[in-house]
């Protein structure tokens, strides 16, 4: 994934996938895994680890974000 845009699926518990087309590349390491995304929630948009394939913890406006610890699937659009 060295260029083009993210497609970034987020699974919310009891929520249907939402899907977030996200204009900066993840970050990867050597061995091209994505290692950190933005976070898809409105609002935050902060750069975040994966870990395990979730979102880690985070906080947006002082509060914990609602997508920490849910999973995401990257792929390429």
């Amino acid at each position: 994934m060295a260029a083009g845009v993210a497609v970034i699926s987020v699974r919310l518990k009891g929520e249907p996938t939402a899907v977030v087309v996200a204009s900066e590349v993840p970050v990867v390491d050597d061995e091209g895994q994505v290692t950190a995304v933005r976070c898809p929630a409105a609002g935050c948009g902060a750069l975040v680890d994966l870990v395990d394939g979730r979102i880690d913890r985070h906080l947006m406006l002082g509060r914990e974000c609602h997508t920490s610890g849910v999973p995401v699937i990257v792929g390429e659009d």
